[in-house]
């Protein structure tokens, strides 16, 4: 039962909503691999990538309007119902990913493709593709996919989850410590520590910043992650915070920036280098990454007229605040932009002149920012991650015809396990925030971003024309041209070809 329509939104807040979700902490990484790469070949090629990533979006939004209308026909024929997710209204909540529990449990009741077919052929209205209800992308891949392709789809999505955590896993203990660090040492003799002798810093008493990075990851580890092991759910209000946080962090990073650029604070930044393409392209793989949670944002909009003309919209508007970032934190610090920029404007306390209380109170806000909104967001997707882990391992035992039953000590305590221990152990072995974004972005953020959007809106448009004859979806993407699938296909085996050859020269 559909909800009062108080719980949709207009275009504006749809413009709002994207906006916030791509803008996430690939923002912070995206300055240095900017710079280190090079101006000019950067600025062209996250140019690119901001296209592809639209072109991207597009196709689950195709996806999503031919999941609407399969559904809607198979509802009408009376066969076995497409599992899909609410009405609009019914849940405004924007996911990190998807519903948990999409996976199918009999491989029988797979059609040709993996599709739910009925006996009968009905005329497919182009109405029905009207996107009036939320298909996530897992509910999609279990509608269009064959049970190998749902099983590679969970898979390359739990890499990409484990990744995300491992990321927030060091970035969280990282500024926390480059803090704490701060307070009553006078020894510090530097603004932009950066590299492996900020691991060595003299901290407080005998103890090094490095060993306050354990101390607060351990602490991190102990608080956040008996959370996996629970259901909770990111509201409204929380979200609310996370994003005025966020947008007042960024806007102070190009205010403060072009004020020291201004007094004469400048450095020169890199024309081009060829090692530092690997971070280059995982980190802006990562910064546009929101193809996974497209579902939530567009199904509650009241009007979807102009929808893509809002997807180019956003994409633009943060293409522009990227080169803001990126171009600002290059004239300003060139090769020395720590791989979180958000550590770059923080200055220990006994180093400001007196009369800048303004800088130090916003050093220590840009400082701790992503503590907050990233120790928000951990839990949620861990939780995720647990429920993707086990339709994974689901899919996996449908496939060797195995019983899909959890025992209660593997659903309760086993998975959630798995789920924390990965990434927690990973950010005690590396505090490297660039490799662990560049491979995140590079393997299974290259999947998410491009493979899997491309593959669904293939296989739905597929599926609807082989049943129903005719592909009326009014939705369709602007690149609906085939070769737009070749070149996103292509691209994405370009990027793991590349990373895969220049990162070990890069870390060698």
């Amino acid at each position: 039962m559909e909800k009062p329509a108080a719980d949709t939104y207009s275009s504006p807040f749809a413009l709002f909503y994207l906006f916030n979700l791509i803008v996430g902490v690939g923002a912070l990484n995206l300055p240095r691999a900017f710079n280190t790469a090079g101006l000019p070949v950067a600025t062209v090629l996250i140019a690119v990538l901001c296209l592809f990533g639209y072109m991207a979006a597009t196709f689950v939004t195709e996806a999503m309007a031919a999941a609407n209308a399969y559904a809607a026909m198979e509802d009408k024929s009376k066969a076995t119902p497409v599992s899909y997710s609410s009405n609009v209204g019914e849940e405004n909540d924007i996911k990190p990913l998807l519903e948990p529990n999409d996976v199918l449990e009999k491989p029988q009741d797979y059609g040709s493709g993996g599709l739910l077919l009925s006996s009968e052929s009905h005329v497919l209205r182009p109405e029905y593709y009207e996107i009036t209800k939320k298909f996530e992308l897992g509910t999609m891949a279990n509608m269009f996919f064959h049970p190998v392709g749902i099983f590679l789809y969970y898979l390359v999505i739990c890499m990409y989850l484990y990744g995300d955590l491992a990321i927030y896993a060091v970035t969280i203990p990282k500024s926390l410590a480059t803090v704490f660090c701060s307070i009553g040492n006078d020894n510090q003799t530097s603004v932009n520590q950066t590299g492996p002798t900020q691991n060595f810093t003299e901290c407080i008493g005998n103890l090094a910043q490095a060993e306050f990075y354990y101390i607060f990851l351990a602490i991190i580890a102990l608080v956040l992650s008996p959370l996996a092991f629970f259901n909770l759910q990111k509201t409204k209000i929380l979200q609310l915070i996370t994003t005025v946080m966020r947008i007042f962090a960024f806007t102070l990073m190009i205010i403060i920036a072009l004020y020291y650029i201004s007094n004469g604070n400048r450095a020169t930044p890199t024309i081009a280098d060829g090692k530092a393409f690997p971070s280059l392209f995982g980190v802006s793989v990562y910064a546009f990454m929101c193809q996974h949670s497209i579902p939530g944002i567009i199904t509650p909009m009241k009007s979807k007229r102009w929808l893509y003309h809002i997807m180019a919209a956003d994409f633009i508007l943060v293409l522009s605040l990227y080169y803001l970032l990126s171009y600002t934190g290059a004239f300003w610090l060139g090769k020395d932009i720590n791989s979180l920029h958000s550590l770059d404007y923080f200055i220990p306390w006994n180093l400001y002149p007196a009369s800048s209380k303004i800088l130090k109170l916003c050093g220590y806000y840009l400082a701790l920012f992503p503590v907050f909104t990233l120790s928000t967001s951990f839990p949620i997707i861990a939780i995720t991650l647990r429920e993707n882990l086990k339709s994974l391992v689901r899919t996996l035992l449908i496939l060797m015809k195995r019983d899909v039953t959890y025992p209660f000590l593997v659903d309760r305590i086993v998975f959630p396990l798995f789920v924390v221990i990965p990434p927690i152990g990973i950010a005690f072995g590396t505090q490297n925030i660039d490799i662990l974004v560049s491979v995140t972005g590079s393997y299974p953020g290259v999947c998410v971003q491009y493979l899997v959007p491309v593959t669904l809106a293939f296989a739905g448009m597929r599926a609807i024309k082989k049943k129903y004859g005719k592909y009326q979806n009014q939705y369709r993407s602007p690149f609906r041209h085939w070769i737009f699938f070749v070149v996103l296909t292509i691209w994405s085996g370009i990027c793991i070809v590349l990373v895969t050859v220049y990162l070990p020269l890069k870390y060698a």
